[in-house]
C-alpha cells in the first residue's frame, strides 16, 4: 500500500496534505474497511512528523472514514450495510431539499458547470472506462460535483455543510460496493436531470433525483443480496 503527498492543487497545510493523500487511499480502498492505522507508521511513509497525521485523523473521524476507539486505537471505518442505508436515506432527503432550495437559482455560470460535470461523467461511459477503479471513481467524483453545483445555487452555506460531510464516505461505498451503477442508464438519469433544470422543469427534474437516489439506496438494503445493479 501507498499513499502519496503529490496533489493537482497544493493544500494550505501539511494537515490538509494529510487529510487529502489518507481520504483518496480509503475512498479508493488502498486502505481497506476495518484496516488499523498507526500514526507513527503513516508518518514514516509520508516523510512527516506524526503531528499533521495526528490532526488529519480527527478530520477523517468527523468524516466519518476513521473511527477512534476509546483505547485510541484507530481504524479505518468498516463497511456496514445497515449503516450506510441510514445514511443514504437521510444524504437522499438532505440532497433532495438543496435541490428543491438550489434549482430556482442556478445561474447559467452555475449550468455551464453542470453541464461539464455531465460531460465528464459522459466520457467516462464513453471511452468504457467505467470498468476500471479510476474510471468508476472520476465519473463519482463527476456526479457529486454535479450534486453540490446545484444545492451550492440555494447559497445555503448549512445546508451545503451537511450534504458535503459524508461525500467522501457515500464516495467509497458506491466505488467499492456499488460501481456497477456507473453505467449508461446512471448516466442518463443525470442528463435528463440536466435537461430538466434548463427548461426548468423542476417537478422532473426531482422525479429523476428520485429515482438516482432509489438507486443509491438499494446498494445497501441489508435485506439484499450482493448489491449488482446495471439499470439497463
Amino acid at each position: 500500500m501507498s499513499i502519496s503527498l503529490v496533489r493537482a492543487q497544493a493544500p494550505v497545510t501539511r494537515r490538509d496534505a494529510v487529510v487529502d493523500a489518507l481520504r483518496d487511499a480509503i475512498v479508493t480502498g488502498a486502505l481497506e474497511a476495518g484496516a488499523f492505522l498507526r500514526e507513527t507508521a503513516l508518518a514514516a511513509q509520508l516523510g512527516l512528523s506524526a503531528t499533521p497525521v495526528r490532526e488529519a485523523m480527527g478530520v477523517l473521524q468527523a468524516e466519518g472514514l476513521v473511527e477512534i476507539e476509546a483505547h485510541r486505537h484507530k481504524r479505518v471505518t468498516p463497511i456496514d450495510l445497515a449503516a450506510t442505508h441510514d445514511l443514504l436515506e437521510v444524504q437522499a432527503h438532505l440532497w433532495r431539499l438543496g435541490y428543491v432550495r438550489g434549482m430556482p437559482h442556478v445561474s447559467p455560470a452555475q449550468l455551464r458547470d453542470l453541464r461539464t460535470e455531465v460531460e465528464r461523467y459522459a466520457r467516462v461511459i464513453g471511452q468504457g472506462e467505467e470498468s476500471q477503479p479510476a474510471g468508476r471513481l472520476e465519473a463519482i467524483r463527476a456526479s457529486h460535483a454535479f450534486h453540490t453545483g446545484v444545492i451550492a445555487a440555494a447559497a445555503n452555506s448549512e445546508l451545503l455543510r451537511v450534504t458535503l460531510d459524508r461525500l467522501a464516505l457515500v464516495a467509497r461505498f458506491i466505488l467499492l460496493r456499488g460501481g456497477s451503477t456507473i453505467n449508461p442508464a446512471g448516466l442518463r438519469l443525470h442528463q435528463a436531470i440536466l435537461a430538466a433544470i434548463t427548461i426548468g422543469d423542476h417537478e422532473q427534474a426531482l422525479a429523476h433525483f428520485d429515482s438516482l437516489a432509489a438507486r443509491m439506496i438499494a446498494l445497501a438494503d441489508p435485506a439484499a443480496s450482493a448489491p449488482h445493479i446495471t439499470g439497463d
